[in-house]
């Protein structure tokens, strides 16, 4: 198919608005299919594990087995069925430890994110929290599981790790990220996000390998599949997407998202509430987006 395009897309606050659902609707789920059937690849692209993805689309009765995935921001990219695991890039024990320990002075609930081989389960000390944390924390363990609760994790550290993280008000997440960046930048990347708690107040801060991002979780997946950059089409809503817009032909923000994301995007969809994203996946299915040139028509 000579306009076949590779459409990396996010989950939360592009396909599921987290406050209100809990799966995918019906029209995401159409739309998602409808683009797969005109001959282009969808691939998931998320903040979230493999555990909890998984968990949302068994739910929504939708999980192709050879749907690709970017997980944890990069730290994990799958190409699905007949590809398989194509990177997990894992941060030691030694970082982890300073990393728990710097949340800890800025009086926030660390979070640890175990490898997939030692099956992505969470990791987080007992004790009081803030209510989106906990909230999140809640949800985690009623819908996903694989999460355990320990006394100190310091005495509970693993040897690796895909990811360290806590949500907490913008006020803690900025200078805790700065701290993290003025000690660790030649050995982590920190990417904050808005959560979709909370009432915009509370903020992401996760922590993985230098290497990872959503962009070059893309950029692996469309070598893999033999899809060139010219023809990728990324969609999403929060800081974390912008890494995957710059490496697209087109970028494709969801209103709701932070102001300055969609400044970023090519185009602007509506809001999950008016089905902006079902909507463009419509028109891509339909041969109504305006697509890249394939590179030969762009030579000749």
């Amino acid at each position: 198919m000579q306009d076949r395009a590779l459409i990396a897309i996010d989950m939360d606050g592009t396909l599921l608005d987290t406050e209100a659902d809990d799966r995918l609707r019906p029209r995401e789920i159409a739309a998602l299919e409808a683009v797969r059937a005109a001959g282009h690849i969808v691939a998931i692209c998320t903040g979230r594990n493999r555990q909890s993805l998984d968990s949302l689309l068994d739910r929504s009765g939708w999980h192709p087995p050879d749907l690709p995935k970017v997980l944890l921001n990069g730290a994990v990219v799958d190409g699905g069925a007949g590809f398989g695991s194509l990177a997990e890039q894992v941060i030691d024990r030694e970082v982890i430890a300073r990393l728990v320990a710097l949340l800890r002075e800025f009086h926030t609930v660390p979070m640890i994110y175990a490898t997939e081989a030692d099956g992505g389960t969470l990791l987080h000390e007992r004790g009081e929290t803030n209510p989106v944390l906990a909230r999140y924390l809640a949800h985690r363990r009623e819908r996903v599981g694989a999460i355990t609760d320990v006394d100190d994790l310091q005495d509970q550290l693993p040897a690796l790790a895909l990811e360290v993280g806590t949500i907490d008000l913008e006020a803690v997440i900025q200078p805790l990220t700065a701290a993290i960046r003025a000690e660790l930048s030649d050995r982590v990347r920190v990417i904050n996000t808005r959560s979709l708690l909370g009432g915009g107040r509370y903020f992401w801060a996760e922590v993985y390998h230098r290497s990872c991002s959503k962009g070059a979780g893309v950029l692996l997946l469309a070598e893999a599949l033999d899809m060139a950059p010219g023809r990728i089409i990324a969609m999403g809503d929060n800081y974390n997407d912008l890494d995957m817009f710059a490496v697209a032909a087109v970028s494709v923000a969801v209103s709701g998202g932070p102001r300055d994301v969609q400044a970023a995007a090519d185009r602007v969809a509506a809001p999950l509430a008016e089905f902006g994203t079902a909507v463009v996946l419509e028109e891509i299915a339909a041969g109504r987006f305006d697509l890249p040139a394939p590179r030969d028509e762009e030579s000749a």
